[in-house]
């Protein structure tokens, strides 16, 4: 899944910075918004319209259809919001590395901090 993930972000992530820097834009629809975060909800889902345990099959659906959902987003997205939130990934693309680093190394430090609760919780 996580291979899946990691090929889609780099083939296009200046196009993914866009959809999520217009997230966060208050002219944005509510539609594109929504179709934003279900595009990404149906790319990390073990359910999919075909299963991915087909062998090449499976991993085609998430090949056409996300992409072409993100596309048709970017096509919608209204003139001022699409050229301020391209200004915006233009700002946050170089510093993509270190943002994700920073997100792992805070993911990684929650995923802790809730196994400890978790167990203190248990056998305290």
């Amino acid at each position: 899944m996580f291979t899946r993930i990691l090929s889609f972000i780099s083939s296009s992530r200046r196009d993914i910075l866009i959809l999520f820097t217009a997230l966060f834009n208050r002219n944005t629809p509510k539609m594109i918004k929504t179709m934003t975060i279900v595009a990404f909800l149906y790319l990390i889902s073990p359910i999919d319209f075909l299963p991915d345990m087909i062998p090449g099959l499976g991993l085609l659906d998430d090949a056409v259809v996300v992409p072409g959902i993100l596309y048709a987003m970017l096509q919608m997205l209204p003139t001022s919001v699409r050229a301020k939130s391209e200004a915006q990934a233009d700002y946050l693309g170089p510093k993509m590395p270190w943002l994700l680093a920073i997100c792992g190394i805070f993911l990684i430090a929650w995923t802790i901090f809730v196994f400890v609760a978790i167990y203190n919780f248990i056998f305290n």
